[in-house]
């Protein structure tokens, strides 16, 4: 009886661990546009939770990279998986590719060139739109920059 007890108990603790205590991310993305016409390829989309404790509990911020059709998928804990239901900030940030060395090796692999974008698409302290991912909205979301 006591290893049967012993047994119901193990299980009972290990279900208790299965979950991570953070919210699921829910598809979402969309689509950038520069001066309504060219994809800023490589552009950095980044989600700021308007709560700042809602992004201790997630762990970060969803964000993405603009694709070559610039469109954008957000990832938060895995890539591509979306963002948790919310408000956001939205920032976006589109820099030219970092100089190369003499070897042709960039030890700043990315974008740490000057910026492409008006500032105030940049700026994590007044993001320049808010949105809400909502669960069982279609959670895409368009901006033009310039």
């Amino acid at each position: 009886m006591t290893r049967l007890f012993c047994a119901g108990m193990c299980l009972f603790a290990l279900a208790g661990c299965g979950g991570t205590g953070k919210p699921d991310a829910l598809p979402s993305g969309g689509k950038v546009t520069f001066n309504k016409t060219t994809p800023p390829v490589g552009a950095l989309v980044v989600f700021h939770p308007v709560d700042p404790t809602f992004e201790k509990r997630v762990g970060g911020k969803p964000f993405a990279k603009v694709k070559d059709d610039g469109t954008f998928a957000l990832t938060t804990y895995t890539e591509g998986d979306g963002a948790p239901e919310g408000e956001y900030g939205v920032t976006i940030d589109w820099r030219l590719p970092a100089k190369e060395n003499k070897t042709g090796f960039s030890l700043t692999e990315g974008s740490s060139g000057p910026a492409k974008l008006n500032p105030k698409y940049g700026n994590p302290q007044q993001p320049f739109t808010k949105v809400t991912v909502k669960k069982g909205d279609p959670n895409q979301f368009s901006f033009n920059v310039d």
